[in-house]
């Protein structure tokens, strides 16, 4: 279908083309990775907006009467550009997002004994599919600077990498009823420990006393 602008003019069929293959990418690749984004994040990345805004200004050029072809394809190309650059950024949130959870998961945990979870074979796993997580990551931040100027060729390591630590997050998940076993036990043991050091300064204290009460009485015999 020609796209005609508000002068009466069409499009060429090439520059009609590029706009169906931009918005194509938008809605197919960029878009699930903003939802992501906004289920993750509280607040929106200014970053991310600014981006946005500058993809649609750019394709808004294209409906400006009296430019050549060349001018809207090279609109299309920057706006290309700036869709490439937010893709990035999203993927690059929810890495970040991602990590921090499963920081947040390890500091929440630092004194429970993970060995309780799962026979004992939940911590090794969660150990190994971080490390295989972790160097997803590296992966993809170094495959997008060899991919410079071509940075869509980074898209599939981002996605691997967001991938593995979906595997990680839904292998915790995956244990929530055995972690709030091991949780309970640790506070179990804590509560324990905390009686028995309070037991022990009671005792401590009393003998304490009795012995400073023995040494005044034979101190005062002698």
């Amino acid at each position: 279908m020609a796209v005609a602008m508000a002068s009466g003019s069409v499009l060429s069929a090439q520059v009609q083309q590029s706009l169906c293959e931009l918005y194509q990418k938008y809605n197919t690749v960029f878009k699930p990775a903003l939802a992501i984004v906004e289920s993750t994040v509280q607040k929106f990345p200014a970053p991310v907006l600014n981006e946005i805004r500058a993809v649609n200004d750019h394709v808004a050029r294209c409906f400006v009467v009296g430019k050549t072809e060349a001018d809207y394809l090279s609109e299309i190309r920057k706006a290309n550009g700036h869709l490439i650059r937010v893709t990035l950024d999203c993927y690059k949130i929810i890495l970040m997002c991602y990590y921090d959870q499963v920081e947040d998961f390890k500091r929440a945990y630092c004194d429970v004994n993970l060995s309780l979870v799962g026979d004992g074979q939940f911590l090794p796993e969660l150990t190994r599919l971080n490390g295989i997580a972790v160097d997803k990551a590296i992966k993809a931040r170094r495959n997008e600077s060899d991919a410079f100027p071509e940075k869509e060729q980074a898209y599939a390591t981002y996605q691997d990498a967001i991938l593995a630590y979906e595997d990680v997050l839904n292998y915790i998940k995956g244990h929530a009823k055995g972690l709030a076993n091991a949780e309970q036990h640790a506070k179990r043991r804590t509560r324990e420990e905390n009686l028995r050091n309070w037991k022990f300064a009671v005792i401590s204290a009393i003998l304490g006393t009795l012995f400073g009460w023995l040494i005044s009485d034979v101190l005062y015999f002698f």
